[in-house]
């Protein structure tokens, strides 16, 4: 049995790398934008993931992706790597609805700091005043 003469060209360079250096280079980019400034960068995405300290510098840096179970600790704490992935997918719709939900959250809990506002003026307002 001899093999088909069509179809025997390989592509110059391998798909499947590349596309795991741009899934790596965009976890690089979101990871280091979103911890700009943070002394502990290292440890802090080692605890979201449960990571090797040196595993997560090889994501800081780009030379490595992030497996899945990782990736989804990242996306679960640091909303700059859901984004930057949702973005990736051309899924921008998604993105809005996170936006919708925190900005829901912010407003919960601006209610509730008035709402404590509210009851330590009620409480003043109530006391007796000490004439001298």
């Amino acid at each position: 049995m001899s093999f088909p003469k069509s179809g025997n060209m390989l592509p110059n360079r391998p798909r499947g790398k590349q596309s795991k250096l741009s899934f790596a280079r965009l976890v690089s980019t979101a990871l280091r934008s979103s911890l700009k400034g943070q002394s502990s960068k290292i440890k802090t995405v080692a605890l979201w993931t449960g990571a090797n300290e040196r595993t997560v510098k090889n994501w800081l840096s780009g030379e490595r992706a992030p497996s899945g179970d990782h990736f989804l600790g990242l996306a679960a704490n640091c909303p700059a790597v859901l984004a930057a992935f949702l973005a990736a997918i051309q899924r921008n719709d998604c993105l809005v609805m996170a936006d919708i939900e925190e900005a829901r959250a912010k407003v919960a809990a601006a209610l509730m700091a008035l709402e404590a506002v509210r009851a330590v003026q009620l409480e003043t307002a109530t006391l007796p005043v000490n004439e001298c």
